[in-house]
């Protein structure tokens, strides 16, 4: 081979090399990898996002632990007719539940009183309860922790738990029965001009209690119900 021939073979070797890097250079991105990077990114950020939400639901803050004999040899630090009691009135479509959150007047599996439904279930039809059976549990509550005591001001509260289908008009019965004393039939007396107490007046400090001069509960806190 003469140099001739070698020079027009590097030629050609030189053309086809420019050739190639010229296609390489000017021809498309593949970008199905990047998509896919970009993808399987998402897809972490999304799983971490819900993963943090659904923990931060959870309390994770447990009570300390304590020996049974200290637990024994511990006096109470408040006068249990002083404590308040966290009574819970719940509502539901077939009964009232009368129970608290502290166990001092039951608890939610063995609740102080259950007060059935007295009318039928049906569609538009505001469900009713035997007020006069709750207005005279509560008295009983009452009357049985403070009646001729000073009851402290905090004790006169009461949770009313009630579902979301439950009417006004059945909530504004129950709390009136919750508040004060009242007649058998559930309903607020009429007034007949006679002197005498507000039923709603909580009495002044160092005063004794009167359920039936004074209010029962008539602190309501609204919660949400069972359903």
């Amino acid at each position: 081979m003469n140099a001739a021939q070698v020079r027009a073979k590097a030629r050609k070797a030189m053309a086809k090399r420019a050739a190639e890097i010229e296609e390489e250079e000017g021809g498309e991105i593949d970008l199905v990898p990047y998509l896919d990077m970009v993808m399987n990114v998402m897809v972490f950020l999304l799983a971490s996002v819900t993963a943090g939400y659904i923990l931060g639901q959870i309390n994770t803050n447990l009570p300390s632990s304590v020996s049974a004999e200290a637990v024994s040899d511990t006096e109470p630090d408040e006068d249990p007719d002083e404590a308040s009691l966290d009574l819970v009135i719940s509502v539901t479509g077939s009964q009232l539940i009368v129970w608290s959150t502290s166990g001092m007047v039951g608890t939610i599996e063995e609740p102080h009183a259950v007060i059935p439904r007295t009318n039928e279930d049906e569609d538009g039809v505001a469900p009713t309860y035997d007020y006069g059976s709750l207005n005279e549990v509560l008295y009983e509550v009452a009357a049985h922790r403070w009646a001729g005591e000073e009851r402290d001001r905090d004790t006169y509260e009461v949770i009313l738990q009630a579902d979301g289908d439950i009417p006004y008009e059945t909530i504004v019965r129950v709390m009136d029965n919750v508040r004060r004393r009242l007649p058998d039939e559930g309903f607020p007396a009429e007034a007949d001009g006679a002197e005498g107490p507000d039923p709603l007046v909580i009495p002044e400090d160092g005063a004794e209690y009167d359920p039936d001069r004074h209010p029962l509960f008539p602190d309501i806190v609204f919660s949400m119900g069972f359903e």
